[in-house]
């Protein structure tokens, strides 16, 4: 089921998909960097303090980063459809 807010890729004009591509992109970019820096200290927590319930934070986080990945991927598909770059 979609949200109420969000378009297939292949219903955007070429103007909105190219928006929407760097969009996704920087989003995915800021998201992946945050996720590292998150999982890194989540590693460090666990080896010295042992398991907590910080360990498992990168988990929860996780799904999210697949779909931010996901979703630029149709759009960056739908744009080399389109034989727009």
């Amino acid at each position: 089921m979609k949200s109420k807010g969000t378009k297939d890729p292949a219903e955007l004009t070429d103007e909105e998909i190219l928006k929407n591509v760097k969009l996704t992109k920087s989003v995915l970019i800021s998201f992946s960097v945050i996720f590292v820096l998150l999982l890194a200290t989540c590693l460090y927590i666990t080896v010295t303090k042992g398991f907590s319930v910080f360990s498992v934070l990168p988990l929860t986080f996780f799904p999210i980063l697949v779909t931010n990945i996901i979703t630029h991927s149709k759009m960056t598909d739908e744009v080399k459809k389109r034989n727009l770059i």
